[in-house]
């Protein structure tokens, strides 16, 4: 009997990124679906990853942020306006068929919010991996656990806000990003998230914000994006982690720029924000000469 192979997706990009397919095979029976499925095991030579540089991540509810060369970069994930989105209509459901019964929950799962929030997030992670794959760095971001993600959730009183929070799914994020640095074999590097967006990286002064995302420092007046000072901090903190701990942790030797800000304190170190409509199409830099990582 003659078997026509339907390779899957997954094996197609595998077999481009130089994995080739060993001698080991397993063969099963799929009854139900009248199949036979066809396991083959791959490998691929890799060497050594030897990181030359750091790339801080900070997660929000709303956004991915991270350093592009001397230049930070906004990837807007609008979780908040999908989470808002997908209460409404979760309410008008209930509010049409009741709570708990059968047409309601058929109904629920027809929204489909856990697969569209999984696709926002490994497409985000993706990002940043091979970004930091390019750059041969090593990615950091933020140790937070769930208890950190509740007390977040406690400081607000708005009930809308604790719910974009519980929903925009932090940890969720984090753990997506540690799993596609694993698949590529990019190290990972977890620092304190205490004061990353609260304290200057220059004066050590607490930094002082109105009602928008820019803060001025209380100590030299320089204006920071709330973004931009997290991640200058997580750069810092990394830093410092890995000078510390270099020899036991097989890092090697890092050469990298220590300069904490790239602009004056006359102008203020704003991002680059760049909207999920954009992902995927190359985009200008600030300096008119390169092209973003964003891939095609």
């Amino acid at each position: 009997m003659h078997i026509d192979l339907e390779p899957s997706k997954e094996f197609y990009k595998l077999l481009a990124r130089g994995f080739k397919p060993t001698s080991h095979a397993k063969i099963k029976l799929d009854r139900r679906n009248r199949r036979v499925l066809f396991h083959l095991s791959l490998e691929k030579e890799v060497e050594n990853y030897r990181p030359e540089n750091i790339k801080p991540v900070d997660v929000n509810e709303n956004s991915v942020a991270t350093l592009y060369e001397a230049f930070a970069v906004i990837l807007e994930t609008g979780l908040a306006k999908t989470t808002l989105g997908y209460s409404y209509r979760k309410e008008s459901i209930q509010r049409r068929n009741g709570s708990g019964n059968r047409e309601t929950r058929k109904a629920m799962k027809k929204l489909r919010e856990g697969k569209k929030k999984r696709d926002y997030r490994w497409k985000t992670a993706s990002l940043i991996v091979r970004d930091a794959m390019r750059m041969r760095g090593v990615i950091v971001i933020e140790r937070i656990s769930e208890d950190d993600i509740r007390v977040m959730i406690a400081r607000h009183k708005n009930k809308q806000l604790r719910h974009r929070i519980y929903q925009s799914a932090l940890k969720g994020e984090l753990n997506a990003i540690i799993d596609k640095a694993r698949e590529y074999g990019v190290p990972v590097l977890m620092v304190d998230p205490r004061n990353t967006s609260k304290i200057c990286p220059i004066h050590k002064a607490v930094i002082e914000y109105g009602e928008d995302r820019i803060g001025i420092c209380s100590k030299g007046g320089e204006r920071w994006h709330r973004e931009v000072v997290a991640l200058i901090n997580i750069y810092l903190k990394a830093l410092e982690a890995l000078y510390e701990s270099n020899a036991q942790k097989g890092f090697g030797v890092l050469s990298l720029d220590g300069s904490p800000v790239p602009l004056g304190s006359t102008a203020t170190n704003e991002p680059i924000e760049i909207p999920r409509s954009l992902w995927g199409v190359e985009v200008p830099d600030a300096t008119g000469l390169k092209t973003l990582w964003i891939k095609r």
